[in-house]
């Protein structure tokens, strides 16, 4: 890691559903990346079955 530049592009950051790598993207936060859209909506879907989201 390269400690004179920011540590958002830098790293990657793993799917919450699968575990899997995605690149992150620059930007302002850091919002929740899925590997694909599939994972992300049955991720959301055990959340709101579990009364989390």
């Amino acid at each position: 890691m390269d400690y004179t530049k920011p540590t958002k592009p830098q790293c990657a950051v793993s799917c919450p559903q699968c575990g899997a790598d995605v690149a992150q993207t620059p930007g302002r936060g850091r919002i929740k990346q899925f590997c694909n859209q599939s994972h992300g909506r049955s991720w959301r879907t055990r959340l709101r079955a579990a009364g989390l989201l």
